[in-house]
């Protein structure tokens, strides 16, 4: 991947955990990351406080003041995979409305297998489909949110180009 990936853990009185990607090949010091893959702030960041604190055992951590911030190796997937996991759980629990939510996105986010985590990242850097299709799709899967109901019914037509075959041989189809 053309990215580095970063975790920021700012801890105080408002918790909050960031995951960015950055561009990997920069010639100078950039200023801002190319995008984040997920941000949550206050009493849900706890959620992932755990998967964080083995990150930050896993690959070490410089502190920055009160924020500890964790470069994930450019070529693990194993790290890279978990830098998704968690940042995809930030954006999933940033959007879900209450504390069941809450619930079912955790469980959900935080137990699926590395491929799952591989589906949704294409999804993710995919530039048709995009983040912010990406998360709602999470948030439904995961059972954050509940799936609009939509009134209406599909019905199934033959194709206008074949024969209807019920009209054939008295209505029976042989």
């Amino acid at each position: 991947m053309p990215y580095k990936y970063v975790l920021k853990w700012s801890k105080g009185e408002k918790e909050k955990i960031t995951v960015e990607a950055w561009n990997r090949y920069s010639t100078d010091k950039p200023e801002k990351p190319l995008f984040t893959i997920g941000q949550i702030s206050g009493s849900r960041a706890l959620l992932l406080r755990e998967r964080v604190q083995a990150v930050i055992d896993a690959y070490k951590a410089r502190a920055y003041g009160p924020t500890l911030r964790v470069e994930f190796p450019l070529d693990d997937p194993d790290a890279i995979a978990e830098a998704y996991r968690i940042g995809l759980a930030a954006a999933v629990l940033t959007h879900a409305p209450d504390n069941q939510a809450v619930q079912h996105a955790s469980r959900y986010v935080l137990s699926v297998t590395k491929e799952e985590v591989w589906f949704w990242t294409s999804k993710l850097l995919d530039s048709g489909i995009g983040p912010q299709r990406t998360i709602s799709a999470l948030c439904i899967i995961s059972g954050t949110w509940e799936v609009p109901k939509q009134g209406k019914r599909i019905s199934l037509l033959p194709p206008s180009n074949q024969t209807d075959l019920s009209q054939l041989g008295g209505g029976k189809c042989i």
